[in-house]
Order: C-alpha cells, then sequence, then structure tokens
C-alpha cells in the first residue's frame, strides 16, 4: 500500500439479493459480498481477483456507488457517502466512474458515440454545445480513435473499439477514481494488451486511481500495485502484487497463480489443482468458505472461520495454516 491517503474506502461491506431458481422454487437469500473491508489509497491501483461469482463485481459496484450496501459504509475522502450534501455526493458521482464489462452492452445501440462519450458533459451542463463537441472529440483523441468514429453507431465498431469508447466515456466527467470490471475479458489476446496500456496511459497522464476487477491474475500482476483475492463474498488474501505472485499466503491463491497458462522451459511445475465447483453463495459452507476445495483442509477449517490478519509484513490471508504451508 502507498503512504498517500485514503480516497475510497469500504468499511464491513455487505450486500445480499433475494433470487428464485425458478418458478416453483422458494426464494433465497444469495450473499453476495459479506462483511468486507477495503481500502484505495490516492494514485494506487488495487485489483480484485477471483472466480466468476466471488462478489467482486458487486464489491466494485458498491464502491462506485452503484447499489447500496445492505450494511457497511463506503467512504469518499475519508467521509461516508450516505452523509454528503446533495451537491458532494453529485460530485462523488462525477469523480467516481466505472468502465463496463461488456463493450457490446454498455453503450446505447441507438446513440452515436460521440453522443454517448459527450452525455456526462452534457448532464453537467457546465460548457458550451461547442466546447462539448470540442472536448468529446479531444477524449476520442486520447483513446486512440478519430473525429470522424464520432457520428457512428456502436454496431459499426470491432470490440476493442467499443471499450475504447467506454473508456472516453468514463474520463468525459474528469474523474478521480475510475473502476473497471473485466475490461479486458471479452477482448482478443492482442487487444486486451492495448486496452492495458492504454488504462495505464489514462491513469500516468490523469493522475488517476484505478480499481481493476478481473478473474485473471495475468492481467493484475503487471497494471496493479496491490491485489486483493475475494472468495465467495470475502478477502481471503491481500498483497502487494510483486509479493503475491512470489510469496502467496493462502492455497486459494496458490491454485489461481498455478492456473497461470506458462511457457514450459525444460520442466513442468507441479499444478494444484481445485477439487469441484465453488459452492453456492446461496449456501455458503461453514468454517473456512475454502475448506470444500482445500487440499491442506484440517478440523479447524471446517469449523471456525479464518479472520484476515497479516501473516507477514504488509501480507494478509484468512487461513488458519499460512504461517505453516507458506513459510516464506
Amino acid at each position: 500500500m502507498t503512504s498517500n491517503p485514503s480516497i475510497l474506502s469500504g468499511v464491513n461491506l455487505r450486500k445480499q439479493f433475494r433470487v428464485s431458481a425458478g418458478p416453483a422454487s422458494q426464494t433465497g437469500v444469495l450473499t453476495s459480498v459479506d462483511g468486507v473491508d477495503v481500502e484505495i489509497s490516492k494514485g494506487e491501483t488495487v485489483g480484485i481477483a477471483g472466480e466468476s461469482g466471488c462478489g467482486k463485481t458487486t464489491l466494485g459496484k458498491l464502491l462506485a456507488g452503484l447499489l447500496p450496501p445492505d450494511s457497511g459504509e463506503v467512504h469518499y475522502c475519508g467521509r461516508a457517502v450516505r452523509t454528503l450534501s446533495p451537491a458532494e455526493r453529485e460530485r462523488f458521482r462525477q469523480r467516481t466512474q466505472m468502465i463496463f464489462q461488456d463493450p457490446y452492452s454498455s453503450l446505447n445501440p441507438r446513440m452515436r458515440v460521440g453522443d454517448s462519450i459527450a452525455e456526462p458533459l452534457v448532464i453537467a451542463k457546465s460548457s458550451s454545445r461547442q466546447a462539448i463537441r470540442a472536448a468529446m472529440l479531444k477524449l476520442l483523441e486520447a483513446v486512440g480513435l478519430e473525429a470522424e468514429h464520432a457520428d457512428r453507431f456502436p454496431d459499426e465498431f470491432s470490440g476493442g473499439q467499443r471499450q475504447r469508447i467506454g473508456i472516453a466515456r468514463a474520463l468525459a466527467s474528469s474523474p478521480e477514481i475510475i473502476i473497471a470490471d473485466e475490461p479486458v475479458s471479452s477482448l482478443d489476446i492482442s487487444i486486451q494488451a492495448q486496452i492495458i496500456n492504454l488504462l495505464q496511459t489514462m491513469k500516468s497522464e490523469r493522475h488517476l486511481t484505478m480499481a481493476i476487477i478481473s478473474h485473471d491474475l495475468s492481467v493484475l500482476r503487471h497494471i496493479c500495485d496491490r491485489v486483493l483475492v475475494m472468495y465467495l463474498g470475502v478477502i481471503v488474501e491481500s498483497a502487494p502484487a510483486a509479493q503475491l505472485f512470489q510469496h502467496f499466503q493462502h492455497p486459494y491463491t496458490e491454485a489461481l497463480i498455478a492456473a497461470i497458462p506458462r511457457i514450459a522451459c525444460g520442466h513442468r511445475e507441479t499444478t494444484v489443482f481445485l477439487s469441484g465447483d465453488i459452492p453456492s453463495p446461496l449456501a455458503i459452507p461453514g468454517g473456512c468458505r475454502f475448506h470444500t476445495r482445500c487440499r491442506y483442509a484440517v478440523e479447524i477449517c471446517r469449523t471456525t472461520p479464518p479472520p484476515l490478519e497479516e501473516k507477514r509484513d504488509g501480507r494478509f490471508a484468512a487461513c488458519h495454516l499460512s504461517k505453516d504451508i507458506f513459510p516464506r
């Protein structure tokens, strides 16, 4: 973590959804985020990793103010968002923007892309029509598109171009914080690198704070200062990115890192397999939530939830056995 002050944080965030499996089934309660604490320092890039269904997208939406928490608080610049005045809350919404996962569904198909990008400026009513168009064209150029693209519709663009448009739209309100939800998961490998490089460039040029949500740890490794690993609604590990990949402290992180594709160089590393599927968030196991898939699990893991605590300098994990199985 950097020494800069916190700009965005969540304290004991919890979010549940009532869901039904079918017309004849009873309604159940799906726990998506369950008592999560997270703190993002000004200028930091934080990664949020985990399998599909672990709650990372819901956490991102809570931090962005797009979903209200059932309990807990989101803090912006040290103040609880719910206590902000209407004008201050509007500033929070302008300064905290989200880039969505699917560039095919996140743009209005009936709006020209120039209008989509300019919409935040129009809503703010802070400039003339000519100034808004000039700002929109400048944003298009900043993300590697041409002025002529402004008058086209989303279906005339590739996935990578649409994601560039989404980034331009997020930047239109001059945000301080960008929360990107799986920004490259739906793109070809060759395009993924371009979008990652664009995000890094935008962060540097505009002095942004960023949270990157991804199931792909290899993406987070090269762009993040710190990585949070989520499993079934809770954070199971938090560490500086470089240390996480060299000296992980949780068996789930070990398995995620082992699953990253590598080119073999004369020897084959031991593969760590996860047994079974991730349990349903409608029926979260007791004790450690990961114990049903963990090859190290013992009796205490099945009965007692482990707290997220500091295991090494700056490295936190929720595991009863981490100091024994990961002694470094």
